[in-house]
């Protein structure tokens, strides 16, 4: 597991910037449809944790709208990432480097919002998945949010198809393809260690933590994500008012797979 770790903390130590120019560049749509779904239940003066929040997009984004905000994030490049970025902002987040399997540095019932966008991706192994979904729970308050994001295999797929579809042809593709086929989980080594799951199995992994009852699954593309290439020829005028449109679908359960992330919003029971 240690050397997992290791890896997964190099590869989001090598470039900060990219993680921060995907949503802020390449994937606006991404943030913009978790973004107006989380502002459903988030309040004004509600404390957050960004467990894995990374160069701390969702971070300063919620600081700049007067948050008390704290992000925890494997990699050290991260954290001096966002604490830069917090500066730029003219905000104040707290950033220190840790590990979603032990947040033992906060007491129980500290956070009313905890964001857990990211660790989900990359351990391999289910315990330690249910363990990072536990600790994010025990830091929450008595009906609190926690928001949870997950992977799709199936939005590999799509990946493969928008991106590059000679895919269909590489030998060691095949076994990715099968296994999204089956609509079955799959843990690789991909970019890094990644975790790619399919949205029946993330939903019982959220439901198996004690004490969290789901009150919404949505795709976090919600539809746009094979239509990406061609959104981006657009101007940001037109771009908007269909990212406002597939706010009307993100939640419809047939459309979940039009996505690459699931989020699942749980509340802790009193």
């Amino acid at each position: 597991m240690q050397e997992r770790a290791d890896e997964v903390r190099s590869h989001y130590d090598e470039n900060p910037r990219k993680e921060w120019d995907r949503l802020q560049k390449r994937f606006p749509h991404e943030k913009y449809i978790t973004t107006h779904m989380i502002d459903r239940y988030i309040r004004p003066g509600d404390t957050i944790l960004d467990i894995g929040g990374g160069p701390g997009q969702y971070s300063i984004h919620y600081a700049r709208q007067g948050h008390d905000v704290t992000l925890l994030d494997l990699s050290g490049e991260n954290v001096r990432f966002a604490k830069k970025k917090a500066r730029q902002y003219g905000v104040k987040i707290t950033a220190v480097e840790g590990n979603a399997l032990d947040l033992s540095r906060f007491p129980d019932n500290t956070f009313d919002i905890v964001f857990l966008m990211g660790p989900l991706y990359h351990l391999m192994d289910g315990e330690n998945r249910l363990q990072a979904l536990r600790e994010a729970a025990r830091v929450l308050k008595p009906s609190g949010i926690l928001f949870s994001s997950f992977i799709l295999l199936f939005g590999a797929v799509i990946y493969g198809l928008r991106e590059i579809p000679e895919t269909i042809f590489r030998p060691k593709e095949q076994h990715m393809f099968d296994v999204a086929a089956r609509e079955e989980s799959l843990a690789i080594e991909a970019f890094t260690y990644a975790y790619m799951t399919t949205v029946k199995e993330a939903k019982a992994l959220a439901a198996s933590v004690p004490g969290l009852k789901t009150k919404t699954v949505f795709g976090q593309e919600s539809i746009l994500s094979p239509y990406k290439n061609v959104l981006d020829r657009y101007p940001r005028k037109i771009r908007t008012a269909w990212y406002d449109y597939a706010l009307r679908f993100c939640e419809k359960e047939e459309y979940l797979n039009h996505s690459d992330h699931l989020m699942i919003v749980s509340e802790k029971e009193l």
